[in-house]
């Protein structure tokens, strides 16, 4: 949800530097490894900026038959030629641009490559990123401000949205006793039970139940609803 807030926050910029946005598509002619794809686009990009400047927002679609394919949305226009014969140096075959009718429609159609779950092979790759000199939203420029984001920052020891903004230090983060937890994913699951219990008081106690009917075999795990059931893991 972050990393779609900064991209949308960074195009809306562009866009406001310029209300004229271009759609870039780049395709590599032939399907490599994400890793030898990332390094293609990344010599190629290098290589674009110097020559003709380009910059702008890159979004990274991992298509079933065809590889990977190079989003860019840019906020103005660029030598198409040139970037063709710069191209096929890469391995880039196919691509194309047009002019953006509805910004929001683009920007929409790009966040759902940004919402999908990962792939194995995406876990760590940068879904998009900006280049060359544009005004940009970082995902650390983000903050949320929901009721379970607070309690998980109260229990990371960190200062409350407000004081962050208005660069107070939280006295949660001084206090001698309070020992944070540092381990996100830990934080996160102490979190979720405390927000749980705000308005649930008998979840623990349910859950506990929930695990000793379960481990006695009262449970039928082959249910298609059922978290046990293989079907169900695999989608």
């Amino acid at each position: 949800m972050k990393s779609r807030s900064a991209f949308e926050f960074t195009v809306r910029k562009m866009l406001r530097e310029n209300r004229k946005l271009y759609f870039w598509t780049f395709t590599l002619r032939e399907v490599h490894s994400l890793t030898e794809a990332m390094r293609l686009w990344n010599e190629f990009l290098t290589l674009l900026k110097r020559k003709v400047q380009f910059r702008g927002v890159r979004v990274l679609e991992l298509h079933e038959e065809h590889g990977c394919h190079f989003h860019v949305i840019t906020n103005e226009r660029f030598p198409i030629r040139t970037i063709l014969a710069l191209g096929k140096r890469y391995g880039f075959g196919r691509t194309n641009v047009r002019q953006v009718t509805d910004a929001a429609q683009a920007v929409s159609y790009l966040c759902k490559y940004l919402s999908k779950p990962r792939v194995r092979c995406l876990k760590r790759a940068r879904l998009w990123s900006a280049f060359g000199k544009i005004e940009r939203t970082r995902v650390k420029d983000i903050l949320t401000d929901t009721p379970l984001s607070r309690i998980l920052r109260r229990v990371m020891g960190k200062q409350s949205v407000q004081d962050e903004l208005n660069g107070i230090e939280s006295p949660i983060a001084g206090a001698k006793k309070w020992r944070p937890e540092r381990n996100f994913r830990r934080a996160l699951q102490k979190a979720e039970i405390a927000y749980l219990l705000s308005f649930d008081p008998e979840y623990l106690e349910r859950q506990e139940i929930w695990q000793k009917v379960r481990f006695a075999g009262l449970v039928d795990l082959s249910h298609p609803w059922s978290a046990g059931n293989l079907l169900a893991q695999e989608s």
